[in-house]
């Protein structure tokens, strides 16, 4: 039955204008990443685990690409790392949750991510593990980030936030640190935009 509900998500998908590749392993994203951004590239990338997962930005950089990631950078490059991810070639992604009818969940907290993906760069590779889909529409995905992802983001960045602590949003309680400060469904692909969804079996991210 399993199969089926994720057969007929990535029909969905395809319906609402995403390009759909299934995948079994994180191995399988990197090597079509590799074979699919050319050389050269300048490659901006969203603060995805899924994506440090697959282990793809050392390739891209040895392939001469500009990768453009805050992770590890300095707190005072951050903003000018963010400008050129928005700017780049390619944008490297992956989403928050999957909903049955094909949309693409995100919350963010800077809101880099999401605009890079809805105004950025024409083409946009979002590499989403089935642990990611939900059976219903965006009231369960947004129930699925909260409880699953957001506390585990929010121990990973060092927050000081109840989901962190106690793993309940909380949200009259979370303050200044809330990094839920946008939620946004990509149920179709936007005019002159190409997505594609490297739809993974294996479990990536959170």
């Amino acid at each position: 039955m399993m199969e089926q509900q994720l057969l007929a998500t990535v029909d969905a998908m395809r319906r609402n204008g995403f390009e759909v590749v299934p995948l079994e392993t994180a191995a399988k994203a990197k090597e079509y990443l590799l074979k699919h951004i050319p050389d050269g590239s300048a490659v901006g990338v969203g603060g995805s685990v899924s994506i440090r997962d697959i282990d793809v930005l050392p390739a891209l950089k040895q392939k001469g690409c500009g990768v453009y990631t805050t992770w590890g950078a300095p707190k005072e490059e951050t903003a000018h790392i963010q400008e050129n991810a928005r700017k780049a070639d390619v944008y490297l992604s992956s989403a928050n949750a999957v909903t049955r009818e094909g949309s693409l969940v995100f919350i963010d907290g800077y809101c880099n991510r999401v605009g890079a993906i809805l105004d950025g760069p024409k083409t946009v590779y979002f590499v989403i593990s089935h642990s990611k889909w939900v059976d219903g529409g965006i009231n369960t995905a947004v129930a699925r980030i909260k409880q699953t992802a957001c506390p585990q983001n929010a121990r990973r960045l060092g927050l000081q936030t109840p989901c962190a602590a106690t793993g309940l949003c909380k949200p009259a309680d979370c303050g200044e640190a809330c990094m839920c400060r946008a939620t946004v469904s990509v149920d179709r692909v936007p005019r002159g935009r190409h997505m594609t969804v490297l739809f993974v079996e294996e479990t990536l991210g959170y």
